[in-house]
């Protein structure tokens, strides 16, 4: 399992533009993704889902961690922080 945890720079946060773009990415690769907001991190949400990704409800700040289970997870994990790190290509 690769874990990382990320701060949403993005100005409007997870909206639904980013969480669209999140999800299509989480999409392209075959391990499970699964995202948690700092502090809850006993609720898990489903990276390849807009609908999973946009009731996180992350906001500009929020830090949440992405883990990821199986065969391509680190390159996973590595787009997924080039989009954070973009800031979902603003």
């Amino acid at each position: 399992m690769t874990k990382k945890t990320f701060t949403i720079l993005a100005e409007e946060g997870l909206h639904a533009r980013p969480a669209s773009l999140l999800a299509k990415t989480a999409m392209k690769f075959k391990c499970d993704i699964n995202m948690s907001r700092d502090g809850e991190m006993n609720k898990a949400y489903q990276a390849k889902s807009i609908l999973s990704v946009m009731s996180i409800g992350a906001s500009k700040g929020d830090r949440i961690t992405f883990s990821a289970q199986g065969e391509d997870e680190v390159e996973a994990i590595k787009m997924i922080e080039e989009l954070v790190v973009s800031k979902f290509k603003e």
